[in-house]
């Protein structure tokens, strides 16, 4: 439930809205964060950064959502002098009935001058309130074994209570053998969930022997459920060409530079539970884990090779050499190129698990963590695949939930040197895309429902591939060719397609009735893919742009494009035409942020020729006829919006 602000709170925060920059957290109620554009929350003066803190906040307590009676219990973490600025930064912990608050710290900043720059809130408001019984029905012990069972470490014997010291927190100090290359200190803390809820937990870490995890867990004290783990170790790191980026050509330091980057932990661990390299039962340090297996298949024989390249046990996947892509054969950067196709697939999974394509959807995952549907189907992925479905292509082949699916990506060999299609981000998210529309139209069992002469696979294939890299900065009318890097054209060539994707029609004159003689499937494809691009970009106008996409719901043009077709693909209709793909995506857009978009949509959709009127011929037509109409309803809203005059053709 989204928490709206306190009278109060939202009185302090009307009156100060010309001087402060504030945020709220809908969660805990709080005002999260608060600062100035330009300038200082309050004026210079002598004392202690301390002292100077406290009497900021205790005076602004409205405006922070909190009580006098949150400041009661605050204990000091960490006070860090900045020798080079002179500011100082107080972090303050809040605690209850003895027992700290996990991650409860509010930080004040204060300058040289005595001056507050900002303040950082996580406190949980009238927590004494509501908290209960600081008395666990788990032992630390047990709560201990639920954790190992989280990260499959080896539990063959019970963990064993060395010490357990007096007092609210019951600091538990365990014997580590088989859990721990360390001994594990417990102690109980509360750990804030929403407004109005806080849990008591065992906190405490477990070491891995190999040092490669350093696990910090809270569990709950009442009910064994593990609430947060993360691994302080700095782990899974790869080099590559990081979201947005196309390709080799787009990177920031194009060829003959190398212009791949090092992204550190770019796993989603709420999509990704185990990481990237875990599939529920077993750790990799090679490009394998719950959602895809990555290796080069020269030979074409479906197997990995003997020796895959190896990350080690931190998940290091640097390779680091310098690679000319203008002079260099791809069998001289087989390692980088299955650690880029590896993150591809992993960025995909975690993005798409939050606008819907998640294991109930029928995702491609080892292990489905209990969350539904079925398990056994990460994505095979041959990188530089040899042998007879190759060279010059790739493929996606797309069996029911449960089965694996696998992604074949060859190299383009009418070139010196030959080009890797693991390089071509278009291309590898185009072959991904058909194994989401697969699954989600019709549902997960059924992926043969995109048969049909108008379906519209192709078409989300390269409307993803789009979406996916387009940068800070673009514009609609850009010239957005697919495949330029394959063909060894410049970044606004026009690539594989019969034209680009732009809202320029002069660029892309595109309507529905163009399916009529396009070639089959790719052709047509292209039709929908400038038809979803137009619809893209009338979100992206009205809404703006945010570079990013794990925000599902984050409400800017194009999270919600991506929201509404991955929720219209599971309202489409088996063996759908055009027409039925856009009701699918308009009905997600009528149910999901108040339907405020719906009209917009229509009229986007209607300039393209699939308006309230057009028809579609029957799902298998190449003929269909153009409608330019928008419902009543948006004609009347239209008017009183913004002085629209319909067109009545």
């Amino acid at each position: 439930v989204e928490i709206k602000p306190e009278a109060h709170q939202t009185a302090a925060l009307k009156a100060s809205e010309d001087s402060h920059v504030a945020t709220f957290d809908s969660t805990t109620g709080v005002t999260r964060t608060l600062q100035k554009r330009i300038g200082y929350l309050s004026e210079a003066q002598q004392g202690d950064p301390m002292a100077i803190a406290i009497a900021f906040i205790t005076q602004n307590v409205d405006l922070l959502g909190l009580t006098s009676s949150d400041l009661a219990s605050l204990e000091l973490t960490d006070r860090v002098f900045s020798k080079v600025t002179g500011a100082t930064r107080l972090y303050l912990r809040q605690t209850h009935a003895g027992l700290s608050v996990y991650n409860g710290q509010l930080q004040v900043n204060v300058n040289r001058d005595g001056r507050v720059i900002s303040v950082n809130n996580l406190l949980l408001p009238a927590l004494a309130s509501f908290a209960g019984s600081i008395e666990p029905n788990l032992a630390a012990s047990d709560a201990v074994m639920a954790a190992a069972a989280q990260v499959d470490i080896d539990r063959d014997r019970a963990p064993v209570i060395i010490s357990q010291i007096g007092g609210a927190k019951r600091t538990t100090i365990i014997q580590s053998k088989g859990y721990s290359a360390d001994n594990i200190e417990a102690e109980l803390m509360w750990l804030p969930i929403r407004k109005g809820e806080v849990r008591l937990v065992w906190r405490f870490q477990l070491k891995t022997d190999d040092r490669s995890h350093h696990w910090d867990f809270t569990v709950d004290a009442q009910t064994a459920q593990v609430w947060t783990r993360f691994d302080w170790v700095a782990e899974a790191s790869y080099r590559v060409f990081e979201q947005p980026v196309e390709s080799p050509n787009h990177s920031m330091m194009p060829p003959p530079n190398d212009g791949r980057e090092l992204v550190v932990n770019p796993q989603d661990l709420s999509r990704s539970p185990l990481g990237w390299h875990h599939d529920g039962t077993t750790s990799f340090t090679i490009p394998r884990g719950n959602n895809v297996h990555a290796f080069i298949d020269p030979d074409g024989n479906d197997l990995p090779p003997a020796t895959e390249p190896e990350c080690g046990a931190g998940q290091d996947c640097d390779f680091h050499f310098p690679i000319d892509f203008g002079t260099t054969e791809p069998e001289d950067y087989a390692e980088a190129s299955v650690t880029n196709l590896f993150y591809w697939v992993n960025m995909v999974h975690d993005i798409q698990y939050g606008y819907g394509f998640d294991e109930v959807a029928g995702n491609f995952q080892v292990s489905n963590f209990a969350q539904g549907g079925n398990d056994s189907d990460a994505i095979t992925a041959f990188g530089q695949k040899g042998g007879g479905q190759c060279p010059n292509n790739a493929f996606f082949g797309t069996p029911p939930d449960g089965n694996a699916p696998v992604m074949i990506m060859c190299l383009w060999t009418n070139s010196t040197p030959k080009r890797d299609f693991s390089w071509d981000t278009g291309v590898m998210i185009h072959e991904i895309g058909h194994g989401i529309s697969n699954r989600l139209i019709g549902g997960p069992n059924n992926v043969s429902c995109l048969n049909n002469t108008q379906q519209a696979g192709e078409g989300f294939s390269d409307w993803w591939a789009l979406a996916y890299t387009h940068e800070v900065g673009d514009q609609g009318t850009d010239v957005r060719g697919s495949g330029t890097y394959i063909l060894g054209q410049p970044t606004n060539g026009g690539g594989v397609r019969p034209q680009p994707y732009s809202t320029d029609p002069l660029v892309n004159d595109f309507t529905y009735e163009s399916i009529n003689g396009a070639s089959l499937p790719h052709g047509l494809g292209t039709v929908w893919a400038q038809a979803a691009w137009e619809v893209y970009w009338a979100l992206v106008d009205k809404h703006g742009f945010d570079p990013d996409l794990y925000n599902a719901m984050g409400g800017s043009g194009n999270q919600r494009m991506m929201f509404y077709v991955n929720e219209g693909m599971k309202n489409t209709t088996c063996s759908p035409a055009f027409t039925d793909v856009r009701d699918g995506i308009l009905q997600a857009a009528t149910d999901n942020f108040g339907g405020e978009d719906v009209c917009t949509m229509w009229q986007a959709f209607a300039d393209f020729g699939l308006g309230s009127n057009a028809v579609s011929g029957g799902s298998n037509s190449t003929s269909p006829t153009n409608g330019f109409r928008i419902p009543d309803e948006c004609i009347i809203d239209h008017i009183f919006a913004d002085g629209f005059d319909p067109d009545p053709i």
